[in-house]
């Protein structure tokens, strides 16, 4: 890996989970090189048995001085699927997608009946049952509205106590899939709609915005750094890409070498 740390670093840094280090975790990281093809091939073989740390894609084209930017972004998410790029594309004016307005319309129906237990949107029941699991935060299809007043009145300064999954849209408009994230939140802007959201394994917070987020809540069985994985599949995304035509990011083959740092 240190050799390898020596050729160009094409696209970010992302999120690649943590690793235990004394009585805590520390954040691992990924990133995209351009590499001599034997190097390549050589780090894959001696680093199989540990997650994937190195994983191949095609060869640069003949003559091109560097990776075509679609592999760069698709290595990327192979390694953590959010990025904030795809986002930024979206226009300040963007609205949630057909696939993200189903979805959430599906986790509504889901708890529609724990929702009437509540006594207000500022009710410590809500908090307490948001945090294990029990109750998910789902986004106004029209922001600011009823949800956004709920997550304002919440203590958000407390939800960065607890590991909590965060459900969200990745990948640029027309070639998107739901995944679900795991990370503490560490703030919630009112106006816009943005969530801090630090990726599990200690990393730094990123800005998510309301548009691309499904829902919000915790995991009831793991609750803590070193249970949950940096991210998993969404729970639907199944059936959401069997309707979809194209575009779906795990066709796509791409390169990439993840080093600790």
């Amino acid at each position: 890996m240190a050799y390898l740390a020596q050729f160009e670093q094409h696209g970010p840094t992302v999120p690649f989970g943590g690793r235990r280090a004394g009585y805590g975790v520390e954040p691992d990281h990924a990133v995209v090189l351009a590499v001599p093809r034997f190097a390549a091939r050589h780090a894959a073989e001696h680093t199989r048995d540990d997650r994937q740390r190195a994983v191949l894609g095609p060869d640069l084209v003949v003559g091109a001085s560097e990776p075509d930017e679609r592999d760069v972004l698709a290595l990327l998410r192979g390694a953590y699927p959010y990025l904030p790029a795809d986002a930024e594309g979206d226009g300040p004016d963007a609205r949630p997608t057909a696939m993200v307005t189903t979805a959430r319309a599906v986790r509504r129906a889901a708890q529609l009946g724990r929702r009437a237990v509540y006594s207000g949107p500022d009710s410590m029941e809500l908090y307490n049952d948001l945090v294990v699991g029990k109750y998910s935060w789902v986004p106004d299809d029209e922001h600011p509205g009823p949800a956004a007043a709920e997550m304002e009145n919440l203590p958000v300064h407390w939800l960065k106590d607890w590991m909590l999954c965060l459900d969200v849209e990745c990948g640029m408009r027309d070639e998107t899939v739901l995944h679900r994230l795991y990370g503490t939140v560490t703030s919630y802007e009112p106006d816009t709609g943005r969530v801090g959201f630090s990726p599990a394994g200690g990393h730094p917070a990123i800005a998510v915005p309301v548009h691309r987020i499904v829902a919000l809540t915790g995991d009831r069985q793991r609750r803590s750094d070193g249970q949950v994985p940096a991210h998993e599949p969404y729970e639907g995304e199944k059936a959401v890409r069997l309707g979809r035509e194209g575009g779906v990011l795990g066709t796509i083959q791409a390169t990439f070498v993840s080093v600790r740092c």
